[in-house]
């Protein structure tokens, strides 16, 4: 990911190999949003904090975390500077080798790890401290070496962290995910104007005490605190890559409570939108 997206994320992984590796930073700070592949995140340095399933995870240098397949969730990247490698994995290629992978979740937060399940971790620690040298170094052998390490790991997650979901589990959250990329959609191409809850609950065809509920239990958050939340995304990245004033580029982004705007941004990062800018622009004069 380039720059910022929200709600349902196309990560593109290439159908030949079906995982991709990337480096992420402050710049992949993101609201609420979830992919069709799983993805891994682990920390080479700083922080990161994971909010999914109601729960916050802190993540910590050589710890990692799994976000399942169309799992709900945000990672804040705590600032200045803050580096991990994310990897995203297709349900094509663990298919290849389990037939019902559909049918299994899996759960692994590198900060709630169970002790009988220690050893399998540090497994999986350490396919992920070798697959982030193979793709520093990328020699002709970094296909065949990390897709060795993937399905390694995808070993044992599946082994250690799965736990088995019956058809209808699985067709009632596809149903859901369904319904979330629609109004998250909605929200992404209408967020710089004043959205009401009667609009999004419209846009599903409910009526807005069910939109309301529906909302709030699919993601933890209510519907009108997501919309500034996507507004405040696109505000902290036009704050590290423009030049324009704060007013300008709130204003730009559709939130005009500029209180409830300082209060939500240094809620969620940490730092107030100048000190953000600062530490941007002092990253930059030092490389």
């Amino acid at each position: 990911m380039n720059g910022f997206e929200t709600s349902f994320e196309n990560i593109g992984v290439s159908a030949e190999t079906g995982f991709s590796v990337r480096f992420v930073t402050k710049d992949h700070n993101s609201p609420l949003h979830w992919h069709r592949e799983l993805e891994i995140l682990y920390i080479l340095n700083g922080h990161a904090t994971v909010v999914m399933d109601g729960g916050r995870h802190e993540i910590n240098p050589q710890q990692a975390i799994v976000m399942d397949y169309s799992q709900i969730h945000e990672v804040f990247y705590a600032l200045p500077q803050t580096m991990g490698i994310c990897i995203h994995i297709s349900r094509q290629l663990v298919r290849r080798y389990l037939s019902d992978a559909e049918l299994l979740e899996i759960h692994c937060c590198g900060d709630a790890v169970p002790r009988e399940k220690e050893e399998a971790y540090r497994e999986i620690l350490a396919c992920l401290k070798e697959l982030t040298i193979l793709y520093v170094n990328q020699k002709n052998t970094y296909h065949m070496r990390s897709n060795a390490l993937i399905l390694e790991m995808m070993a044992a997650l599946v082994e250690s962290f799965s736990e088995p979901v019956t058809q209808g589990g699985m067709a009632a959250k596809a149903g859901n995910m369904e319904r979330l990329e629609k109004i998250c959609g909605f929200v992404e191409r209408h967020y710089r104007e004043e959205i009401s809850l009667q609009q999004a609950a419209e846009e599903l065809g409910l009526n807005r005490e069910y939109f309301c509920r529906f909302f709030k239990q699919n993601t933890g958050t209510s519907f009108l605190r997501y919309v500034n939340q996507v507004r405040i995304g696109h505000i902290y990245q036009d704050l590290l890559h423009t030049d324009d004033s704060v007013g300008e580029i709130t204003e730009r982004h559709g939130f005009y409570n500029q209180k409830l705007f300082h209060r939500m941004f240094k809620e969620r990062y940490g730092c107030t939108p100048r000190e953000l800018r600062r530490m941007g622009e002092e990253e930059l004069t030092n490389e």
